[in-house]
């Protein structure tokens, strides 16, 4: 089962108008068991964070956001705290995520921002978007099953 690391652009997005994509990777992928979504406190203090926000709370009510951090208490696998986070990217506030996958062996990190993507890979961890991750795992499985 692939381990990733979804970023919060991702899920906002999912709350408030998921792609075909995020949809799918979220409802399909995660909540149908194929991936192992994987996070630590720091990257779920974010998410609550930008939650809270009155200009994000405009289009998704306070429910939808309690149940999407619910679910992923219960269903993602926590790591403890990171700690130091040494810097990766040029946006500081996105070393988490990075430092989380490799803490958490996970293969993937799935974002929308710009100062993630533009990394590519570190170390193994391949930084892609919901539609790039969609045509590796599609690879990957018709590679497994075939």
């Amino acid at each position: 089962m692939s381990r990733v690391v979804i970023d919060t652009s991702v899920w906002i997005r999912y709350l408030i108008r998921p792609s075909a994509a995020i949809r799918t990777l979220v409802e399909d992928l995660w909540l149908g068991d194929s991936i192992q979504v994987v996070s630590a406190p720091e990257l779920q203090t974010e998410l609550q964070d930008v939650l809270a926000r009155p200009n994000i709370q405009r289009f998704i009510t306070r429910a939808a956001g309690k149940v999407l951090l619910e679910t992923l208490l219960l269903k993602a696998t926590f790591l403890p705290a990171l700690g130091d986070i040494p810097a990766f990217t040029r946006d500081p506030k996105d070393d988490k995520f990075i430092a989380c996958a490799l803490a958490g062996s996970a293969c993937y990190i799935i974002t929308t921002d710009a100062d993630l993507l533009v990394l590519g890979t570190v170390n193994r961890v391949q930084i892609v978007t919901p539609e790039g991750f969609l045509t590796a795992f599609a690879a990957a499985q018709s590679t497994t099953q075939g």
